[in-house]
């Protein structure tokens, strides 16, 4: 026997070559999926080109009642594989291959997720599974899979067809039916992001607002109506003439003299629009927020307090402020879609250098003052339903809340009723003074500012604390 050592390199080729031959001689079994979707398309699918969709996961509900309108006759298959790699999103090739990231695909149960999508509706969304189906009479496949990656989530259609036009029109029918059976539509909405940047959505429901519980100055409540709603009527008529529908109205006052109040009056009056709520960790998906909006219109965007973030500087967006992104985005929106945006805010002077900045985006800025003394006796009469009150005391009322919210005189008369309960009696005119009594003592200053009224100089405040004659305040002559 020689004592050489033999080529490794030479062994190495040869036992490659092995290998490879031993690999093309082999024949697997086809798996009972890829069989089924053969015979249904008539022809190898790994042989016919395959195209692709991905939507965010927060439109899974939407998908899924676009499928089961263009394909409600369609055979639904399901599959099992590893935990991974349904996480990662099997493809058809790997589904025609049976086997995925880490492990065997196989034949199984189709798998599903509820998906909450309002009013106590739940949408029994195919997280995972394969749609045998045909368009215009050509036979298609599509593989269903949620996708569940860090900083990567989507719902993900992949489609093939012996006609491959076949399998393009299909899902373009598919985005059609999406806009059409949209479940955000008409509803009141927010968007929120997890840690792993996938965008989820909120809905909300607004408490009805009566219009005679909105107590605003002549005409200011009559004017917000006609930009907002008057448009939104007409919308028709104004597009035949040329005219832009896309308007910004900015609500701007003290902090409890009914901005909020308006705006929810305002939009339980539009019924059918969709509301876009940004608010929170939402800020920094603006760009979503008003591209949802425009998909929806006729909708309606709501930023509450913006000079709260009118110069913040977002984590998410870096280039600027929210407010500054709000604008931008409004910018980009088409003249012609009914799309209102609505913004509050208390410092109206924090937020005018970025509204002058970008003119045209608001056009309409309407003051929410505090109210006056016939303001004052029509909140008392609104809020003091169902407590006895004389001439004298609703009177001694209008004259002693002077230069305070609407907000002040609804807890004036919360705490009327309240003080009435614990001693076992109807709230009565005594009661509601006994309250007022407490309230503008000086030890409820800051429950006083806290319910927007307005700020006292610090020196007038002192000398009437110490029973010092109060020289008369000549900026309110």
């Amino acid at each position: 026997m020689s004592g050489e050592l033999p080529d490794i390199g030479r062994f190495a080729a040869a036992f490659e070559e092995f290998l490879e031959a031993m690999t093309a001689a082999a024949h697997a079994p086809e798996s009972g999926l890829a069989t089924r979707i053969r015979d249904h398309l008539g022809t190898d699918p790994r042989e016919v080109p395959s195209t692709t969709a991905r939507f965010p996961p927060r439109d899974h509900p939407n998908v899924q009642l676009a499928l089961d309108a263009v394909a409600p006759d369609a055979d639904v298959l399901g599959y099992e594989a590893p935990q991974q790699a349904v996480m990662m999103g099997i493809s058809l090739s790997e589904l025609l291959a049976g086997r995925g990231a880490g492990g065997a695909v196989t034949p199984g149960p189709v798998q599903y997720a509820d998906v909450e999508v309002g009013d106590g509706r739940i949408v029994a969304c195919v997280a995972n599974g394969v749609y045998l189906a045909r368009h215009d009479g050509a036979p298609l496949a599509a593989v269903v899979s949620r996708i569940e990656r860090p900083y990567g989530a989507a719902i993900r259609l992949e489609c093939v067809s012996p006609q491959r036009e076949a399998g393009a029109a299909w899902l373009a029918a598919v985005r059609a039916a999406m806009r059409e059976h949209n479940v955000f539509r008409g509803k009141v909405i927010s968007l929120h992001q997890r840690d792993d940047r996938s965008v989820y959505v909120r809905f909300h429901t607004l408490p009805p607002v009566a219009r005679d519980g909105v107590i605003l100055p002549e005409g200011t409540l009559e004017r917000l109506e006609a930009h907002a709603s008057g448009i939104a009527r007409h919308a028709e008529r104004l597009r035949a003439a040329g005219r832009h529908l896309k308007r910004g109205v900015l609500l701007h006052g003290p902090p409890g003299t009914g901005k909020t109040l308006s705006v929810s009056y305002l939009l339980g009056a539009m019924p059918g629009r969709t509301t876009i709520l940004l608010t929170g960790n939402g800020l920094g998906l603006i760009e979503q927020a008003v591209s949802m909006a425009r998909e929806l219109a006729p909708a309606t965007v709501v930023f509450e307090d913006v000079d709260l973030v009118a110069t913040e500087r977002t984590m998410r967006t870096g280039a600027g402020s929210p407010l500054f992104d709000l604008l931008n985005q409004m910018e980009g929106v088409d003249e012609d879609a009914d799309l209102l945006f609505l913004l509050t805010t208390n410092r109206p002077d924090v937020v005018e250098p970025a509204l002058a900045a970008r003119p045209g985006r608001v056009d309409l800025a309407l003051e929410i003052p505090l109210p006056d003394a016939a303001a004052r006796a029509r909140l008392v009469d609104l809020y003091a339903q169902g407590i006895d009150l004389d001439d004298a005391a609703r009177e001694q009322l209008v004259t002693r809340t002077d230069a305070v919210s609407g907000a002040f005189i609804r807890e004036l008369m919360r705490q009327a009723e309240l003080h009435a309960t614990l001693g076992g009696r109807a709230a009565a005119a005594d009661d509601v003074l006994g309250a007022l009594d407490e309230l503008l003592e000086d030890r409820s200053l800051l429950t006083r500012r806290l319910l927007g009224q307005a700020a006292e100089a610090p020196m007038r405040h002192a000398l009437a604390a110490a029973g010092l004659p109060v020289p008369p305040d000549r900026a309110a002559e």
